[in-house]
């Protein structure tokens, strides 16, 4: 045998000339964000930056990144260092998915009650029905796991199989082995001609926020009641998966149920 390196052939997932309402060069894997959650090796940013480049996808996210060097992160970039360049930064998880339509948390912790907890798998062969929502993919940091300040905001959450002796990969693995995943399940010939119906993520959060004064106001949530409780029936409702109008119509009928179940100020202001 000679010492020539093996060079493999590449595989082509979507065609590029395949449009999503119109515009050019754009496929359904633009409809997936990728999320880091306070990544703190440059390297690996860079490395999941590569991974992205490698199977088509574009869009790259850092929320609360600990000493975030571009120059460091482009050394393992390579040539994908224009999606380092157009990646956006936040300063919190929630401005990071303001806007997503779904909210995907990649874990080993499942949290309180999350709407669906599945496999990595089991996940992608929901994906072809599910392809044209604003998608966010959700990992966290290098030296923790996502916690339930972030899980309680993901209406999936999916664990990648592994051994049970030796559970956890690291970051740009994790996120190589999804983004495969994806493209995998996807048909090649898929196209969307726009984003779906689905509420966004900001829409939830605010139906939560009703759904607690309800659950205070009325006397269902109180002191002594099981933490897990409220997460529970906030899962159930992520479970029913409305539309956005159907959302629409439950936030309506909760805020005016909020506002009649909360007593007025007392006259003069007190």
């Amino acid at each position: 045998m000679t010492g020539t390196a093996f060079v493999a052939e590449p595989a082509t997932f979507f065609s590029t000339a395949v449009p999503i309402g119109g515009e050019p060069n754009r496929t359904p894997l633009n409809n997936f964000h990728i999320v880091l959650i306070e990544p703190q090796e440059s390297l690996n940013i860079g490395s999941v930056a590569r991974a992205m480049q490698n199977l088509g996808f574009s869009h790259l996210h850092l929320v609360a990144p600990r000493g975030y060097d571009r120059e460091r992160a482009c050394v393992t970039a390579r040539d994908a260092s224009v999606i380092l360049d157009a990646m956006t930064l936040h300063d919190s998880f929630p401005e990071a998915i303001d806007g997503m339509q779904e909210v995907v948390g990649l874990a080993l912790r499942k949290g309180e009650n999350p709407a669906h907890y599945v496999s990595l798998p089991q996940w992608s062969e929901k994906l072809p029905e599910r392809v044209s929502r604003k998608t966010a993919l959700v990992f966290g940091p290098e030296d923790d796991d996502l916690r339930n300040e972030h899980l309680s905001l993901c209406r999936w959450v999916v664990r990648i199989p592994t051994t049970a002796a030796y559970p956890s990969f690291n970051l740009a693995q994790s996120v190589l082995l999804t983004l495969y995943e994806i493209t995998r399940a996807l048909p090649c010939e898929l196209s969307v001609a726009a984003l779906s119906d689905a509420p966004t993520e900001n829409a939830f959060m605010q139906f939560d926020r009703h759904l607690d004064g309800v659950m205070a106001a009325s006397g269902f949530v109180r002191t002594g009641t099981p933490s897990p409780v409220p997460a529970l029936v906030k899962a159930l409702f992520r479970r029913l998966d409305p539309t956005r109008h159907e959302l629409g119509v439950l936030l309506a009928l909760f805020s005016r149920v909020h506002r009649n179940l909360t007593p007025p100020p007392p006259p003069g202001g007190g």
